[in-house]
């Protein structure tokens, strides 16, 4: 917060703290959060709702109460710029940060997921892709890119995904320039419990399992303070949007989402999904008006981004 000088001419009077501001402070001390990460969940999750470009003050200024100083900051930017995340120019003494062209495919293609509503019933087709061909040196960006999308690992070059996600894949191989060394196919199994019980025996739904029940423990302390008697204030509502969508994120881009007549009728992740959907839409309109109120681009205050409330987490 900055204060003004009426500010400073009146007597300080205390106030208790907010339980939001207390859960958002013990998240950050024990959710082990990587400040270069959550900037990248900023640019993503709001920084492309609001015309997409921000001047680098007001990325410090939203941030802070999470203990990310000036100096976190300028190195995360500095990070992302170098990994080809993020790009900037300059504008008398101010930077402004944009996603890349690679940053905002990997936005798109990660969007389509984390902000996505139920998912269809499944039609029991898989794509299959055979990645043996794949120079070595590109092999960990694309094992990274299509755990990303959802693909699970049945083999050391098999990878599969129980859907067929054909133009995030074609972006994703044009991208690393392998789309002639991979063969994609679609199968259907003819024994579905044999192929069930081969996708358990790959995908660690136990460890998966075990961090969304950690995730909706944790949050559910949220919902409740969003509930108090005192209002939060638009700011902390922000941070608990951009906090929840990080680490919701981190878990959903692990889990294959495989459908319905393969996980037990308790899934945790349908727990976490609704759980996350219930906070963004109480928090997306006030964090919305607050972004658009205080942070800056530069032409101005950053525009209104009032969409992200008709398309993201709709049932």
């Amino acid at each position: 917060m900055i204060s003004t000088r009426s500010d400073l001419a009146k007597p300080m009077v205390a106030r208790a703290v907010h339980p939001l501001d207390r859960f958002l402070q013990q998240r950050m001390q024990e959710g082990n959060i990587s400040a270069t990460a959550l900037v990248f969940t900023f640019f993503c999750d709001v920084v492309t709702q609001h015309d997409g470009e921000i001047w680098l003050g007001s990325i410090i200024h939203a941030l802070a109460p999470l203990s990310i100083n000036e100096r976190l900051t300028r190195t995360a930017a500095f990070r992302l710029q170098q990994d080809d995340w993020l790009q900037s120019y300059k504008q008398g003494r101010r930077s402004y940060y944009q996603l890349t062209p690679t940053g905002q495919n990997y936005y798109k293609r990660a969007a389509n997921r984390i902000y996505a509503g139920k998912q269809p019933d499944w039609d029991g087709h898989w794509t299959l892709l055979f990645t043996s061909m794949v120079p070595e040196q590109k092999r960990d960006a694309l094992r990274r890119g299509l755990l990303w999308q959802g693909y699970g690992r049945l083999a050391s070059s098999v990878y599969a995904l129980p859907r067929d996600q054909r133009p995030a894949l074609d972006q994703l191989l044009t991208e690393l320039g392998v789309t002639d060394n991979i063969v994609a196919m679609q199968a259907h199994a003819d024994d579905a419990e044999a192929l069930r019980k081969l996708v358990l025996s790959h995908w660690k739904l136990d460890e998966l399992r075990r961090r969304y029940k950690a995730f909706t423990g944790h949050y559910k302390k949220a919902f409740k303070a969003l509930n108090n008697r005192r209002p939060a204030s638009a700011h902390s509502m922000f941070l608990l949007r951009i906090l929840l969508i990080h680490e919701y994120r981190k878990i959903l881009l692990s889990d294959p989402e495989l459908p319905a007549v393969m996980l037990p009728a308790d899934w945790d992740g349908y727990a976490a999904r609704s759980l996350t959907g219930d906070i963004y839409r109480l928090t997306a309109k006030t964090s919305t008006e607050w972004v658009s109120q205080a942070l800056l681009n530069a032409d101005g205050f950053l525009p209104h981004g009032g969409d992200i409330l008709k398309t993201r987490f709709t049932q």
